[in-house]
């Protein structure tokens, strides 16, 4: 089967477009600034997010598309983290004030492309789905609260678009049935799988970074991370793991009273978690030894030479009195010291030569 096993170094998935980028090994990350609900339930804020995550160099803006009554009990309580932020003590209460509606998120869509910046959405079920789809995003966000819904996935995986799958407080069984999904209908390469931890802020020692190298090994997918610590150094350390794909939140100020807003980064502190994620690739490269362009002057300057250090005579029988290693290059090479021993001088050698293989016999 295509998935549930080890996969090679050496394999990699499909080349995968997302928007006008494409994942591949030598593409610069697509980074993604998840504004999610940190619009507060306000069109103008949503607007001043789009800019913000644009002036920071983001591929793309991600909102959260939701109906809190479709989704949420009425005795479904707040996480901690929520009520520690001073929002309601009820989750329904709480995500029915940061609903948007299908005008608002036209009026974003439309603002992302003007801005020149893709938009992106997160659907929570599937009468949320359609609307996504109405917005024409390039690919589809999946929250790891849905990794295990099934109805949901069926539903994203039938309309063809590229899906970004969060994997946070899920079991290894769990992302197993949902990837094997993706498998049955031949989607698999369609599927970038973040390596994700539910809890917000993520502390440093919970990031656990290297699971983003194994789920792109275990599954034969283009890997990422979707980053709930509060470190502008996160996204490059997970592209040095691997990650391809990489969402953070986005926030006008830590000060606003909202579910996200206390661990999400500011637009000065995202914009330099941008140029150090992609930094990140740019030194990392690709694998390989060889002699780069830019390191011929110091190769040629800088490595040694096999030089007389006294005149040789004609038919004289070189001894290692009569050598020295020195810069520059571009004689015989140190590791010739050996086999030239005991040659011939074929003429008069002068001092401070460096010897290739025609003078000697």
């Amino acid at each position: 089967m295509h998935t549930l096993q080890n996969i090679s170094e050496d394999e990699r998935p499909a080349a995968l477009a997302l928007g006008s980028h494409t994942l591949d090994d030598h593409a610069l990350p697509y980074i993604i600034a998840e504004a999610g609900v940190n619009h507060d339930g306000q069109l103008d804020q949503a607007r001043r997010l789009i800019d913000a995550a644009r002036m920071a160099g983001a591929s793309a803006v991600k909102f959260q598309v939701f109906q809190a009554a479709r989704l949420v009990s009425y005795d479904a309580p707040s996480a901690k983290y929520q009520m520690d932020a001073g929002c309601s003590d009820s989750q329904r209460e709480l995500l029915t004030k940061l609903e948007l509606h299908r005008d608002d998120f036209l009026t974003i869509r439309d603002y992302c492309r003007q801005a020149g910046i893709d938009f992106l959405a997160t659907p929570f079920g599937v009468e949320d789905l359609q609307l996504v789809m109405e917005l024409e995003p390039p690919a589809i966000k999946i929250a790891s609260t849905d990794l295990n819904n099934t109805p949901l996935l069926e539903a994203v995986i039938n309309t063809g678009r590229p899906v970004l799958l969060s994997t946070g407080a899920s079991l290894l069984s769990e992302i197993d049935e949902a990837v094997r999904l993706f498998d049955q209908e031949e989607a698999c390469g369609r599927l970038v799988l973040l390596h994700c931890v539910s809890s917000y802020p993520t502390a440093p020692h919970e990031a656990n970074l290297s699971t983003i190298r194994w789920l792109q090994q275990r599954y034969n997918v283009w890997p990422g991370f979707s980053d709930h610590t509060q470190s502008v150094d996160s996204g490059a350390l997970a592209v040095a793991c691997g990650a391809r794909v990489l969402e953070k939140h986005l926030t006008l100020d830590h000060a606003l009273t909202g579910p996200d807003h206390a661990f999400s980064l500011e637009p000065a502190e995202f914009t330099q978690y941008v140029t150090r994620s992609r930094m990140a690739q740019v030194m990392i490269g690709q694998p390989r030894r060889s002699v780069a362009a830019a390191e011929q002057e110091v190769r040629q300057l800088a490595r040694k030479s096999i030089v007389t250090q006294i005149t040789i005579r004609q038919g004289e029988k070189i001894t290692e009195q009569h050598l020295a290693l020195k810069r520059p290059g571009g004689g015989l090479e140190p590791s010739a010291w050996n086999r030239l021993i005991g040659r011939v001088a074929r003429f008069d050698i002068p001092a401070e030569t460096r010897l290739d293989w025609s003078m000697v016999s």
